[in-house]
């Protein structure tokens, strides 16, 4: 998948403190028209330039308050290079084009107005995105209520050359993966999650055959250094549990858990996201511990085998370091 992520998350609780202190920061300052700090931030967290507001009800993003102030030209095209969505609507239904024309900012209509690089027809996506929040409400209602997330919007798709997606849900182990297929009227979105595929047009929801996993073997206790790596690397965690910041927030419980304990869940991507976890701690430890004699990562690899019978999809790889 492209690296465009939808980000829904509107409570301040749903968010770990560095999150919700670097997201408040950027608000504060491109409330203030402060630009330098606005780029300060992003610099660190490029991730958040199309964020709101932890708990605003504006749900302006950075470019919408460089569009209301009217700021100069160099502001919003550096905004827009970092990845800010010129079809971005704030809680008014405004593009930031829109706030623009609203405050008389002539100079930054143009670089403002959204590029499309597709076409689909407006009352087609617009059917496509009731149906695709349908599906997202069947499957996570209550972590939609918990977080008051805000749902996708496929209007910014329009604007990528590859018009894909994700959206991380909290409490979610997994995301949403979501890309259009454009054919005018009978564009389709596909969405991918919980292990299933829709398929959503303008007329209906229809459940896709899912691609049949390649299967991985998990390795036996003998099986040495690089066969554990690997394999920990079949699953790559960063991608499947929100990054490096997501992550940390799955596995340190279990582990923490673990070593009071004994006791491992039954799920088995939890699992693996720890023993990917385990993997690149090791490699950014520059390998000072023995990872194939590290008694979690022996515990882990039981318990995988255990649940999956000895064999395990392959699920988003990310290749080992040499």
């Amino acid at each position: 998948m492209a690296g465009q992520t939808w980000d829904g998350t509107t409570r301040v609780a749903s968010l770990d403190a560095r999150t919700a202190e670097a997201r408040q920061r950027l608000a504060d300052c491109a409330r203030q028209y402060d630009w330098p700090g606005v780029f300060e931030v992003l610099d660190a967290e490029p991730g958040l330039v199309n964020s709101a507001r932890p708990g605003g009800k504006s749900w302006y993003a950075p470019l919408h308050q460089a569009a209301h102030a009217g700021a100069a030209t160099e502001v919003v095209e550096r905004l827009v290079e970092l990845g800010a969505w010129r079809g971005l609507r704030n809680a008014a239904g405004e593009r930031p084009v829109d706030v623009a024309q609203r405050g008389d900012h002539k100079h930054l209509l143009g670089v403002l107005e959204p590029s499309r690089r597709i076409e689909v027809p407006a009352e087609s996506l617009r059917r496509i995105q009731v149906y695709f929040h349908a599906v997202i409400r069947a499957q996570v209602q209550h972590l939609v209520d918990q977080h008051a997330l805000r749902l996708p919007e496929l209007e910014v798709l329009l604007e990528f050359d590859e018009p894909q997606m994700r959206f991380p849900v909290p409490d979610m182990h997994g995301r949403y993966e979501f890309w259009l297929e454009p054919d005018g009227p009978d564009t389709r979105l596909i969405i991918d999650a919980f292990a299933e595929r829709h398929e959503v047009t303008a007329k209906e929801v229809r459940v896709r055959a899912h691609p049949a996993p390649t299967l991985v073997r998990v390795p036996d206790d003998r099986a040495g250094f690089a066969a554990l790596v690997t394999f920990a690397h079949t699953y790559n965690g960063y991608d499947l549990h929100g990054g490096t910041e997501g992550l940390p927030q799955v596995v340190l419980p279990v582990h923490g858990h673990w070593e009071q304990t004994g006791e491992l869940p039954d799920d088995i991507d939890v699992l693996r996201a720890c023993l990917f976890f385990q993997q690149r701690s090791h490699y950014w430890d520059g390998g000072s511990w023995d990872f194939e004699t590290e008694p979690f990562v022996a515990a882990l690899l039981k318990r995988i085998r255990v649940l999956s019978g000895g064999t395990v999809p392959l699920r988003s790889p990310k290749p080992a370091p040499r």
